[in-house]
């Protein structure tokens, strides 16, 4: 058999080939759309390792850590900065404070009130002596006198009493104030320091106070004491002239002998 006549006897006819190949088009195009719609394996990937983005990682973390601890030690400086000083003694200060305070109430003598001096000036500096007692005056002014240099006797020793334990109570603040780790107990001990400070001026004070009594009882005292003895010189020299009696002896007698 030749070539031609098997390609002629296996050739399709036009009839019976037009409605098979429009079959076999619709076929290749529903196994394309299968094809693309089924899941396709997953390509093979391969790790990269980027050195650079590590290396910035890690410094990042290295900056907040830190930060971290600046953060704890600003924590703790002021923790310490805070801390409470463990010396006190305000409370002995505050009790010293009150205790001169009572004693300069409680004087003796010349009043310390502007009301007290003024009604005690009155009575015992009157400005017209005339009609007064100068034997009564004088011995009421004597006696307010003493008792104003007695009370700033007491006041002095009352004073040097409530001082024996001020040295010991300076040098404590003195030493808190050297210890001292942060602002808030360096205050405090110069807080201290200055309690201590205020008792001596509380001291100085009343005792000034006291002086100043005594002092001002004094030159009023001289004053009046010059004024009464103007007074009594003037009470006797205006007394009443009268004429001396008469001896009950002759002296003429004996006179010749």
């Amino acid at each position: 058999m030749s070539t031609t006549s098997l390609t002629a006897s296996i050739r399709p006819s036009p009839i019976v080939s037009r409605p098979n190949s429009r079959h076999w088009l619709c076929g290749l195009a529903a196994l394309s759309l299968t094809l693309a719609a089924a899941p396709q394996p997953a390509s093979a990937q391969w790790a990269v390792y980027d050195a650079k983005a590590d290396v910035e990682a890690m410094l990042s973390a290295a900056r907040q850590i830190e930060s971290l601890a600046n953060e704890a030690r600003a924590l703790a400086n002021q923790a310490r900065s805070l801390a409470a000083s463990p010396y006190s003694h305000l409370a002995e200060s505050s009790e010293t404070l009150r205790d001169i305070g009572e004693l300069a109430r409680t004087v003796r003598g010349t009043a310390s009130t502007l009301d007290g001096v003024q009604r005690q000036f009155a009575d015992l500096y009157p400005d017209d002596l005339s009609l007064s007692d100068l034997t009564a005056l004088g011995a009421d002014r004597s006696t307010t006198a003493r008792r104003t240099a007695e009370d700033l006797a007491r006041t002095a020793a009352e004073l040097e009493r409530l001082a024996q334990s001020r040295d010991g109570r300076l040098r404590g603040a003195m030493a808190a104030s050297e210890a001292a780790e942060g602002e808030t107990a360096a205050i405090q001990s110069s807080t201290q320091m200055l309690s201590v400070l205020a008792e001596d001026l509380a001291s100085m004070r009343t005792v000034l106070l006291a002086q100043s009594r005594l002092m001002a009882e004094g030159a009023a005292r001289q004053a009046a004491d010059r004024e009464a003895a103007i007074e009594a010189r003037r009470r006797f020299w205006e007394r009443g002239s009268s004429t001396p009696a008469a001896p009950s002896f002759n002296p003429l007698p004996h006179a010749r002998d």
